[in-house]
């Protein structure tokens, strides 16, 4: 359970973003996102990342004004995520945590609030200034169903170096660029 300490700050830098396009708005604007009513992996099996942790901008590319989402650690395994809604008042939550396949990082992402939201996944790079995601498209999976979450870790591991798992024929995959906010 996330402390109190960690809750306040939080609930306040929640309050203190704004001006921003939502956050899983921006990455589902990149293409045709694959996403599953189940994650990738079981929650309660992950581990936090710390370098996911902070204060992130974005800079928008038609209006050059950036835009804040607040990362921090929900409990021992999972991070919450907020950002403003896109009408500019709500304050939209993300359940995020990650899971790993090979060699590569992916954020399992949930908007909370909603009953019947779908989990989205993107590739991550973080670094100590430095978040970059690329969603997970669905021009590889067509119709396809898997029995198991495994089964499903299983194709996106088999299809790690295919352009194809994030963006559609043709296409060059869009990533989301953050740095991190100066303090």
């Amino acid at each position: 359970m996330m402390n109190l300490m960690a809750r306040t700050w939080l609930a306040t830098a929640c309050r203190m973003v704004r001006r921003l396009s939502a956050f899983l708005a921006v990455l589902l604007l990149s293409g045709c996102p694959y996403s599953s009513d189940e994650p990738l992996s079981d929650p309660a099996a992950a581990s936090i990342d710390p370098s996911l942790a902070g204060v992130w901008r974005t800079r928008d590319a038609d209006s050059g004004e950036y835009g804040l989402i607040v990362i921090q650690p929900f409990d021992e395994h999972e991070l919450a995520a907020c950002a403003q809604g896109a009408a500019g008042e709500d304050v939209d939550m993300y359940r995020l945590f990650v899971t790993v396949i090979g060699e590569d990082r992916f954020l399992n992402i949930r908007e909370l609030g909603m009953d019947d939201a779908e989990w989205y996944f993107a590739r991550y790079e973080a670094s100590a200034d430095r978040l970059v995601l690329r969603l997970i498209d669905d021009t590889l999976f067509d119709s396809r169903t898997f029995s198991s979450q495994r089964e499903r870790r299983e194709f996106i591991g088999a299809h790690l170096s295919d352009p194809r798992l994030y963006a559609s024929d043709g296409s060059d995959p869009d990533d989301m660029v953050m740095e991190r906010a100066p303090r």
